[in-house]
């Protein structure tokens, strides 16, 4: 070969392995979500990228193959560039040996790696869109020898037993979807309407994992009254002065709840409230709020007791409370603007146990 020829094999080398390279690093730091949303835009290049996204596993497996092949191709020519200077210098087989070595990937390192990574990394779901179409010709090549090398590597780790334990392909993950939300709320004018938004947003998402005790009203907050000892007039006044529409009622004790009573059946003058209780749900502390809130719009219900590990009234929860939980607080024309804190001196002040820190 040349010296010509391998000088141009040499720089087609080093653009390859630049362009895997790139590709990789910009895939890797690319957002997922985006990908899958631009793909539902249409268009041949957000079809070939979602496709990538689809089979992440095997699309790193040939980029990294196309790597290899394109490094020992630079590692055949660069060696006919550079042994015929390095001979000039200084005829010796180990020392050409060695700085053949160096020398070559350096320069490697540099214009294939570095380089490319830092300016892939930038932005790297803009770079995927511009390199994709020869990436994918590239993926259709290699696609059988990184099929079979990913068979021979799923072979050798069963024969030494080892799982391969593979996250589902395409899956989008909390983070990502974190990610791409924030980073839309820094290209939009109206910050603070759009993060009003992206704040139902992230509650709705983080309310799958939130249970009854994190949004019922504690034991001792709870607004009852006896069964026994409460008149008809003593309850009127309970709803005037609360403004509640529905009150737990209990007998001896809150452990022994019997229901509930609405203020509705109150408006008859001749009813006996105690005849018009109705029974309530019971729920533990550990379930979750979603699950809750499906059980109470099932069974036409709008309060539920919540019950610790004893049996015993540790909590009330209302369907209010639960939604109250995804779009923040709902006041109406009966509710009182809740005080969480006194200031007590110039030093010192109180506040609310209940009341939460950001």
């Amino acid at each position: 070969m040349t010296v010509t020829l391998a000088f141009i094999f040499t720089i087609i080398a080093i653009i390859f392995s630049g362009l895997f390279s790139g590709t990789e690093i910009a895939f890797i730091q690319s957002n997922k979500v985006r990908i899958e949303i631009d793909a539902s835009k249409g268009g041949i290049i957000n079809k070939i990228i979602s496709r990538f996204n689809a089979n992440q596993d095997m699309f790193i497996s040939t980029l990294l193959v196309g790597n290899n092949i394109t490094l020992v191709i630079y590692g055949i020519t660069i060696s006919v560039i550079l042994n015929p200077m390095l001979q000039q210098v200084y005829d010796n087989e180990a020392f050409m040996l060695i700085a053949n070595t160096l020398i070559s990937t350096g320069i490697i390192l540099i214009t294939g790696e570095f380089m490319p990574k830092t300016v892939f990394r930038i932005n790297p779901n803009v770079m995927l869109k511009v390199f994709a179409l020869p990436v994918f010709l590239i993926y259709i090549v290699l696609y059988p020898i990184s099929k079979f090398s990913s068979w021979i590597s799923t072979m050798m780790m069963r024969l030494f037993g080892v799982k391969n334990e593979q996250q589902e392909s395409g899956a989008i993950t909390m983070d990502e979807l974190d990610d791409y939300i924030q980073q839309t709320i820094e290209d939009q004018k109206d910050k603070e309407e759009i993060e009003n938004e992206v704040k139902i947003f992230r509650k709705a998402i983080d309310f799958k994992d939130t249970h009854i005790s994190d949004c019922m009203i504690p034991r001792n907050e709870i607004v009852a009254v006896d069964v026994e000892t409460t008149t008809k007039e003593q309850l009127i006044d309970t709803f005037v002065t609360t403004g509640l529409s529905k009150i737990v009622v209990y007998s001896d004790d809150i452990d022994n709840v019997c229901g509930y009573i609405h203020v509705a059946e109150l408006l008859d003058a001749e009813v006996v409230w105690k005849e018009r209780i109705k029974p309530v749900l019971y729920t533990p502390e550990s379930m979750l709020a979603n699950k809750m809130m499906r059980r109470l719009m099932a069974e036409k219900k709008s309060m539920a007791i919540v019950v610790d590990e004893f049996g015993g009234t540790c909590g009330l929860v209302t369907l209010e409370d639960l939604v109250e939980e995804i779009f923040g607080e709902i006041e109406d024309e009966h509710d009182f603007e809740k005080q969480v804190g006194t200031r007590l001196s110039d030093t010192s002040f109180e506040f609310s146990g209940r009341a939460e820190i950001e």
